[in-house]
């Protein structure tokens, strides 16, 4: 038993995949029969694995700083011919990093919780009762027409439901969207400037993905209360959260090609199964992650069976895309795989500068 304890702690991965497993063959066996496990319902046990990944997540993802003994420091100051002050500046900026990414990836679990929770609660109070409303969606263009019927009759308790199924969804649709910026600014501290010259001070410029997702949101609670033309509220839902889908699919392929870009630094490192899971996880995993969520608008657009279904499928593809994220970025930053890899990246970067503005045309390298 201490044996396996032992393995368990040092593949903790394998635990999330029996997690995994386990709930894929539950949504399976309940998808090709439905009068399978009647008991159960897959909406409500997808949300909530994947709520359960992201608690485990803010519990357990953390900014582990960096610390160089002596005899490394100087090993490496002597390999990369650097003084040991630039060197301890540059392992004050890596640790200064690693804190900005970590804070971004909280904050990104953090608000898609709140986007999960939501999720629940419209499963478990809303969605039995979606085809008694839809009618209400598909025959008003804003939520000023829906309310104009006469109070206290059935039509009048059908529009309200209607309205408070698209309070929740402005809701959920900006939960996604602004978890999405979280995941545009850990791929800005990975990719671009995001400390002043101290190493210390913050300056991260995501104003523009902050404003996107400020917009698209204002965008939805005023087309939800005004209306469109040509929109009824049903097909304006649907696109609003398309876009959102497709502002989040952006962003996740976005960071998801650092990542790339570190297993490919990695992949000669030992051989074993974390490697692998993490391998395949980033090589394959996280891509069908980018891919399924501009799916997330098309949860309503089948009939409620279906979709039922549908979303059940979707949130567990999006529940092993955050199982290797999640699980990729605790490794990372406890094992401290990305620490080597930003620290490799600024020792290595006053030689690519060199390099660009010396070289003004690629056509040199052959001369």
């Amino acid at each position: 038993m201490d044996r396996i304890v032992k393995f368990l702690k040092q593949n903790d991965e394998i635990l999330g995949i029996i997690v995994g497993i386990i709930t894929s063959v539950a949504v399976i066996i309940k998808t090709i029969d439905k009068t399978n496990l009647q008991n159960l319902n897959i909406n409500l046990l997808t949300d909530a694995i994947n709520i359960g990944i992201l608690i485990l997540a803010l519990i357990f993802i953390k900014g582990i700083p960096l610390y160089v003994s002596e005899a490394e420091n100087a090993k490496i100051c002597k390999n990369f011919k650097l003084t040991k002050e630039s060197f301890n500046a540059k392992v004050v900026r890596t640790n200064s990093l690693i804190n900005q990414l970590a804070s971004s990836i909280r904050w990104f679990a953090l608000i898609l919780l709140g986007f999960y929770c939501l999720q629940f609660f419209m499963d478990i109070s809303l969605m039995d009762k979606y085809d008694a409303f839809e009618k209400s969606l598909l025959e008003n263009k804003s939520i000023f027409e829906l309310l104009k019927s006469t109070p206290q009759n059935t039509q009048w308790n059908l529009d309200l439901l209607a309205a408070k199924f698209l309070g929740i969804e402005i809701l959920t649709n900006a939960a996604n969207l602004f978890s999405a910026t979280f995941l545009f600014t850990a791929f800005l501290v990975l990719f671009g400037i995001t400390l002043e010259s101290d190493n210390k001070t913050w300056q991260i410029k995501n104003q523009i993905p902050m404003s996107i997702a400020i917009a698209i949101t204002l965008i939805n609670i005023v087309f939800f209360i005004v209306g469109i033309d040509f929109f009824n509220l049903k097909e304006t839902s649907t696109s609003i959260r398309l876009l959102g889908g497709l502002y989040n699919g952006i962003a996740m392929a976005l960071l998801f090609s650092r990542f790339i870009s570190m297993e490919y630094y990695f992949q000669h490192s030992k051989r074993n199964f974390e490697r692998a899971f993490y391998y395949y996880g980033i090589t394959i995993g996280l891509p069908l992650y980018v891919v399924v969520q501009p799916l997330y608008a098309l949860f309503n657009a089948v009939d409620l069976e279906a979709a039922s279904i549908f979303k059940s499928i979707v949130f567990l593809i999006c529940f092993w895309g955050k199982l290797v994220f999640l699980f990729f970025m605790y490794t990372m930053l406890n094992k401290k795989w990305v620490h080597s890899y930003i620290l490799l990246n600024l020792i290595e970067n006053e030689n690519l500068e060199k390099l660009s503005i010396d070289l003004d045309d690629v056509d040199q390298l052959d001369e």
